[in-house]
Parts: C-alpha cells; sequence; structure tokens
C-alpha cells in the first residue's frame, strides 16, 4: 500500500526496574511520552531475566501501551544509546501512524511446512513488495530454514527481518502477539507499505572479517568438509587457524568460524559482507578415516567456503561501514535486531553498539534486542544469519514506512 495522509510518529522507552511490571509501565510510558501519540502498534523486548512473569510483564505492557505488543525473549534489549544486557531489562517502540498487522503462528514445531497457508489466513490482506515483515521464531523448536521456505511464497517479495528468541535457566524461548504468549510459535509484524522502490533501508553487518579468498570444497559427506583444494580440510582448517588454537581446536571454533558466500560470486560476496557465517559444529581425526569438520548444514563439493575471524575490530568497522552506507533522513524508527554472541560478549564494552546507533541515527527512536539469530537480506533473498546485526528503518513523513 502506498502512503497515507497520516503522519507516522514513534517514540522509544528502557527500563532495567527488577519488577516485571515496573518495567514494562516504566519503560511504555517512556515510549509513549517521546511518541506523543497514540500507538497503533508497538514492539516490545524482554530479557529472560525477569523468567517466569514473562507473561506478567507482556500484560502490564498492553495495558499501558492500549495495543497488544509484538516481541520475544531476549538476552539484552537496547534503545537509541542505552543498552541492558546481563541483568532484567525491557524496551519499547510505540508506532502512530502506520498501518500494521501483528500475528502470532502458534504449534509451529514440526510445522513449519504449513507456516505460509497459516500466515495467509490470518492476514486481512496479501504482503506484497511494498511491505516489511518482522518474524521472532523459537529458535530451538522451529527450524528456521524450513520457516523460510514456507513463508517465502505468502510473503511475496516482502522484505523481511528477525531474530530468534532466547531461553534462559528454566525459561523457555517465549514470543508474543495478539495479547498471547507463547513458545513453539513465531510472532510478527507486517508494516504495510514499508519498502520503497529502490530504497536500501535494511542494513546487515558482520562480526568477522574474512582471513582468505574463497576455497573451494572438493570432498565432502554431508554436513561433513572433508577435503579442500583437494587437501584434507583439518590441516587446512589448522593453518589457518595458526598457532595455539591449531593445537586447540575446541578453542580455536570460538573464533575461527567458515562463511558462505554467493555461489554466484563468492569473490565480490565476500568482500563484500554478503555471505552467511557458520560455526564449526565439530571435527573429525584420521583415526575414523574421516578428517575433516561438520557444518550445521550441508556443504557439497563444488561449493565455496572462506574461514573468517571473529573478532571485535572487525566487527566495529563493519558496523560504521553498514551505519554509514545506510540513508536515514526521512526515517521515523529503527528496529535493530542483533546477535547475542555480540554486544558486550564480543566488544567488550557495555552499549557500544547502541552508543553507534546514536551517534548515526541521531534522536531517531529506535529498538533493538539481541537474539538467538537473525534473519536478514543476503543478495535479496532472507536468510538465516549468525552473529550479525540486523538494521530496519522505517516510517516518512507522510506515514509511509520505508525499508
Amino acid at each position: 500500500m502506498g502512503s497515507t495522509e497520516r503522519v507516522s510518529r514513534a517514540g522509544a522507552g528502557i527500563s532495567g526496574n527488577s519488577h516485571p511490571a515496573g518495567a514494562a509501565a516504566e519503560a511504555c510510558r517512556a515510549a509513549l511520552d517521546a511518541a506523543q501519540a497514540e500507538p497503533t502498534a508497538a514492539f516490545l523486548f524482554a530479557t529472560v531475566d525477569h523468567g517466569a512473569a514473562l507473561p506478567e510483564l507482556v500484560d502490564a505492557a498492553s495495558q499501558v501501551l492500549g495495543v497488544a505488543p509484538v516481541g520475544a525473549s531476549a538476552a539484552g534489549v537496547m534503545i537509541g544509546g542505552v543498552a541492558r544486557e546481563g541483568g532484567p531489562g525491557v524496551a519499547v517502540l510505540a508506532l502512530s501512524g502506520i498501518e500494521a498487522e501483528p500475528f502470532l503462528l502458534s504449534g509451529m514445531a514440526g510445522g513449519e511446512a504449513r507456516a505460509g497457508e497459516v500466515l495467509r489466513h490470518q492476514l486481512d490482506a496479501p504482503v506484497g513488495p511494498g511491505d516489511l515483515v518482522v518474524l521472532f521464531p523459537d529458535p530451538l523448536s522451529v527450524s528456521p530454514a524450513a520457516l523460510l521456505a514456507s513463508l517465502e511464497p505468502a510473503l511475496d517479495g516482502a522484505a523481511v527481518v528477525g531474530a530468534g528468541a532466547v531461553d534462559g535457566p528454566g525459561v523457555p524461548p517465549v514470543q508474543w502477539a495478539e495479547g498471547e504468549i507463547a513458545s513453539g510459535a513465531v510472532a510478527g509484524m507486517v508494516i504495510r507499505g514499508a519498502h520503497a522502490p529502490g530504497a536500501a533501508r535494511i542494513g546487515v553487518t558482520q562480526a568477522c572479517r574474512p582471513l582468505g579468498p574463497p576455497q573451494k570444497v572438493t570432498r565432502s559427506d554431508g554436513h561433513w568438509v572433508l577435503e579442500i583444494d583437494g587437501r584434507p580440510a583439518l590441516d587446512v582448517f589448522r593453518e589457518v587457524a595458526r598457532g595455539p588454537l591449531a593445537e586447540d581446536l575446541r578453542r580455536a571454533a570460538s573464533y575461527v568460524l567458515v562463511a558462505l558466500p554467493d555461489p554466484a560470486d563468492p569473490e565480490t560476496s565476500l568482500r563484500h559482507g554478503d555471505y552467511r557465517v557458520r560455526n564449526v559444529a565439530g571435527f573429525s581425526d584420521a583415526s575414523n578415516g574421516r578428517a575433516g569438520f561438520a557444518l550445521p548444514e550441508p556443504v557439497r563439493s563444488g561449493d565455496r567456503i572462506a574461514f573468517v575471524l571473529r573478532e571485535p575490530h572487525g566487527a566495529r568497522e563493519d558496523l560504521k561501514r553498514m551505519l554509514g552506507a545506510l540513508p536515514a533522513g526521512d526515517a521515523a524508527f529503527g528496529i535493530y535486531l542483533d546477535c547475542c554472541a555480540r554486544g558486550a560478549a564480543l566488544f567488550d564494552v557495555p552499549g557500544l553498539e547502541a552508543a553507534y546507533l546514536q551517534e548515526a541515527l541521531g534522536p531517531l527512536p529506535l529498538v533493538g534486542m539481541l537474539g538467538a539469530y537473525e534473519i536478514g537480506p543476503v543478495r535479496g533473498r532472507s536468510e538465516l544469519l549468525t552473529y550479525t546485526g540486523v538494521l530496519a528503518l522505517g516510517g516518512g513523513a507522510q506515514g509511509q514506512a520505508l525499508a
């Protein structure tokens, strides 16, 4: 849908209050004060530190906002300039003057193949290339790859971003929308008219830097990479890791990861940050006749892969690159979906990303969460991402959300 005569307004609020209902009320009131308008939709993220009280927290937020928010449990939350990690946190983005439709796809564990059909039946109107769709799946029981494959026809070219909910001690990943809170589900929101033609308003930033050019997998077995450019894969991995890391493969796997670039143009894809990152899921030596390493998804002979290093300096520079390339001039709000392996755990500086976002975007109302994984575009296709930050900007002076 095109622009309307309504003016988009938004406001963000955050709270570190340890009392769940109090934290929700505090963050919601701050968001409403900043928006200075009655909300038509809202995002709410809360850390798993609030535990079993999350339903009470979400209900309290709905009462203050006057609308049921959409969101999920998180490892951390943020607004522009402020982040809450390693403790209780609630962040809210109140939106007014936009056409938004929340949804909750319940019972998706093992039922991902029907997600597209269920979504079509729930929505009042079809989703199309002009819309922005924000997804919050359960990462423990819902396969993101199967979910995205099922949703692709139903989303019909819409821009898609998202993050996996987070679990904590005794707390499963939870998602909420339309006044319900669930596990094994997918919460989400469709923001109508959100994708202006030709406007690049979604940015992806990587936490890793390439350690060399793409290399060819010359022998594989399911998830196992056995040879790279005709050499034993384990030997190649050890050479890349070097030094003490080469002798401690388990520790090396925390830093040396594998990038999957675009097979059509792996060199350019790797250079521009247009790749997916996967951790090494296991190693095997020659004692069982199969020396190599495994990835979380199948690998075929002929595939191109590259080794990347997860480190804070490269991540910081890539965040600045992404923010510098993303025009925010007429945006009314932002949503930042970050990996739980980033934040203070990566940068060793609490709130660094929130500070960079505020510096680049100024007073733009923005809300963010640290999730289990991310969903974002890689060369025009919605992909499961890890170790990334995904920023979506929306809203305009005419009430049109631009993504």
